[in-house]
């Protein structure tokens, strides 16, 4: 097995398609057969199923793609740790953020990195929180800003800031209140995520240290679809106020504080068996540099120790 080998099996169980890979990889179609058949055979499992449509993973393939993906990261991050010492750093970074975060957070981030290493291609990512902690604690992101659990294993982290959940609704729904109790919240028709989403954790804890019911009338896992239902008019939601911050500018939403507050703690944080490079260190820093320029607007509690920040 070789990483050559990986390389190509992994194209080609992702794209289910030897032709597809064959021409992503710039390689002949039956070259690219053999060495899948020869993984295969040194394996002593099947793969690949093949269909007259493509190729699916078997159960095997699916472990080992698992596999392939870290090794495969885990070489590249060699060679760009090397790399990333020349007089300009360059190479791939991957940066994830959980999804409440990345509308206000990524595409500014983007552009400021990019003009700071324009040589860096960075890979950014928005997702749960806890498929951003699994990615990071697998090696296949170097850089992610998540909810503080406080369940750190294998990683390095350092706290980054804190911001407080506001009641939202439709526009000029809320826009008369000073603010609600969590018991005018819970009398609320409320939308949320569904279990285990840390956003509904937060709030059924808050809820549960008053004695209220958490029941919202419907559960939707995808932030843009959630934000849509309230925008609508369907229900309200408890929410950060970045998440939904154009939306409030422009009036399409309207938000009320909540008392007592529903706070949220974000940490940033990186795999502890990566190695810094100048390159990494770089987007640490634009990151830091870039959520204090966002602090005022969006209320949030800045964290992060100024020595750890220009360090």
């Amino acid at each position: 097995m070789d990483f050559r080998q990986l390389r190509y099996f992994l194209h080609v169980a992702e794209m289910q398609s030897l032709s597809r890979a064959a021409s992503v990889l710039r390689v002949a179609q039956p070259a690219l057969s053999r060495q899948v058949k020869a993984l295969e055979d040194e394996l002593g499992v099947p793969l690949l199923r093949r269909h007259g449509w493509g190729v699916t993973p078997t159960p095997a393939g699916q472990v080992l793609m698992d596999h392939a993906r870290i090794v495969l990261k885990e070489v590249g991050a060699a060679r760009d740790a090397v790399l990333a010492y020349q007089s300009e750093p360059s190479g791939t970074l991957s940066f994830g953020v959980p999804s409440s975060l990345g509308r206000v957070l990524l595409p500014g981030l983007a552009m400021r990195f990019r003009e700071r290493a324009p040589k860096v291609r960075l890979h950014l990512v928005d997702g749960f929180s806890a498929t951003i902690h699994e990615w990071l604690v697998q090696g296949r992101l170097d850089l992610a800003v998540l909810y503080d659990t406080k369940t750190t294993d294998g990683l390095v982290s350092a706290p980054l800031l804190e911001e407080e959940m506001v009641l939202v609704g439709s526009g000029g729904r809320l826009a008369a209140l000073d603010g609600v109790t969590l018991a005018e919240v819970a009398a609320h028709e409320l939308i949320l995520p569904g279990r285990p989403h840390r956003l509904r954790l937060l709030v059924e804890q808050a809820f549960a240290e008053h004695g209220l019911d958490c029941e919202p009338v419907i559960e939707v896992d995808a932030l843009s679809a959630l934000i849509e239902l309230v925008r609508v008019g369907e229900a309200c939601t408890l929410l950060p106020r970045s998440a939904v911050h154009g939306l409030l500018e422009s009036g399409e939403l309207s938000a009320a504080a909540v008392a007592p507050a529903i706070r949220r703690s974000l940490v940033l944080a990186r795999p502890q068996a990566r190695v810094p490079t100048p390159a990494s260190e770089a987007l640490e820093r634009v990151v830091v540099d870039f959520i204090h320029t966002l602090a005022g607007p969006l209320g949030w509690e800045l964290r992060y120790r100024i020595a750890e920040e220009t360090a």
